[in-house]
Order: C-alpha cells, then structure tokens, then sequence
C-alpha cells in the first residue's frame, strides 16, 4: 500500500504542475482583458493629452520622451489615440453584446422552457434576420437613420440576438424536463420564479462562452466598419479609425500600424482563450 502511494504521489503531482502550465495563457489571457477594462474605465480621468489635437510640426515622431509611443501623420499623441481608441472600440462592442443578451437570453430561457408555439414562432423570427447579412443592416441603418456608431451596434446587437437565442434554447431544452424543475412545477412555483432559480444558472457557462465569443466578434466588426468609413468618424479614436490612418504608413513608420493592431489581436485571442478556458471547466465538472 504504502508503495502504491509513493508512486502516485510523483503521478499527482507532475499532473498538477501540468495544469498549471496549461492555465498560464489563461492567466495572461484574463490579465490582458483586466487591463483593457481598465483603460475603459479610467482613461476619462488620466491626465493624457487631447487625442485629437494636431501639431503639423511634428509628424511622425518617433517615440521619446515626450511622445511615449510617437506621433501619427497629423502630430497627435499616439499613446492618447491607443488609449482612447481602446475606451472607444471597448464601449462600442459592448454595446453590442449587451443589446443582444438583454434580447436573446430571455427569450431563449422562454423557448427553450415553453416550447409549443412559442418556440416555433421565436425560431421563426430568428431565421430571418439571420438570413440577412449582418454588413448589410449596418449599411441600411447608416443611409436611413444617420446613425452614430452607438446605433450601429445596437443594431449589430439585434443581428447577434437570434444566435444567443438558439445557443441559450439549446441549454434550456433538457433543463426544462429535468426532474427538479418539473418539482418545482409541482410545488407551485411561478414560470418566473423557476427560471431565475432553475434554468439561469443551468445556462450560466454558454453565457460566460457566448459572451467572449460575441464580443471578440463586436471588435472585430467595429474596426471593420470603422476602416471602411462607417463607424467611428476622424477625427475621434478607434482601433478601426487608427488602423485606417496609418495603413499607408506600414513601410517607414510601422509602429503606427503595428501597435493597434498588436492591441486588437491580442484582445480577440484573450477573448476566445478565456471563453474556451471557461468551457473546458464546465465540461470537467
């Protein structure tokens, strides 16, 4: 017995040091989006020079002292543009995100949880704005309605709805069947009362995964339609707007290119390694 142990002990442990190999690009991963969150938040308050204030003279610094990552093409500040580019592209994608959870997890809890008539027309309407391209609305809302790029990814958000509804419907489904919820059913529990106690929780890591997924995508969307002109407008920040600027420039002053791009990979790649990470926790359990 006690040689049993002994060789299990190594056994354990070289597994454990594995695990903690494996979680240090989770690590990294969720520090990088703590420290964007951070930026989000306090960069209204840090004592940066205005972003968009152009100073001719001095173009395309390189970085000093002064100008900690040079100027652009115009004298501004690189590193207030980063900064604020970040605040900007952050909120915008959010935006997004939230429209479509405050959409489609409610009504994926009811069609998963109902069914009938209910799924069926839920399904229906999900089909359909599927159908339609996502670029496609977001062009129609910018020639209709002028809108800014807070309208456009509300928009983007009603485009991402009819996802989170069948991904949440999906979960709901077997939940909706499962012994305590028929319990609580029985006990006189109300609709309400059971799916906030019963089937939120049930959902709670497809929500966490498509929460990272969907807003991987909403940068990615915003920098899209922000370097073809409809986004964010110049002269204010976003990574779009920045990569747009400064994409002639990528032979002889790289840095302007290569830094907001660096940032918005880098963003997208913590975003789907934290959403994976959460999903492989979930499965183990």
């Amino acid at each position: 017995m006690t040689q049993m142990t002994d060789v299990a002990a190594p056994t354990i442990t070289r597994t454990r040091r594995r695990a903690r190999v494996r979680s240090i690009p989770e690590w990294c991963a969720l520090g990088y989006l703590l420290l964007i969150l951070a930026i989000t938040v306090l960069v209204p308050v840090l004592p940066l020079p205005d972003p968009n204030t152009q100073h001719l003279i001095n173009t395309l610094d390189a970085p000093s002292g002064e100008h900690w990552l040079g100027t652009d093409e115009l004298g501004r500040d690189l590193l207030s543009r980063l900064l604020w580019a970040i605040h900007t592209s952050t909120l915008a994608a959010a935006t997004a995100v939230v429209v479509a959870f405050a959409i489609g997890l409610p009504l994926g809890l009811l069609a998963g949880y109902r069914g009938g008539w209910i799924d069926q027309v839920l399904g229906r309407i999900a089909d359909a704005v599927l159908i339609v391209p996502a670029l496609i609305l977001l062009l129609a809302a910018q020639t209709a309605l002028d809108t800014g790029i807070e309208g456009q990814m509300v928009v983007l958000g009603v485009v991402f709805a009819p996802r989170v509804l069948r991904v949440i419907r999906t979960e709901t489904i077997p939940l909706a069947h499962a012994p305590f919820v028929v319990a609580g059913r029985m006990s006189g529990l109300s609709h309400g009362r059971i799916l906030r106690r019963y089937l939120m929780p049930g959902v709670r890591t497809q929500f966490v995964v498509q929460f990272t997924y969907l807003l991987s995508l909403s940068f990615v969307v915003e920098a899209g339609i922000s370097f073809l002109g409809i986004g964010v407008q110049p002269p204010d920040a976003s990574l779009g707007t920045m990569l747009t600027g400064a994409s002639t420039l990528l032979s002889y002053r790289p840095w302007v290119v290569v830094i907001p791009a660096l940032v918005l990979t880098l963003l997208i790649v913590s975003l789907n390694v934290v959403g994976d990470a959460m999903n492989k926790r979930a499965e183990e359990k």
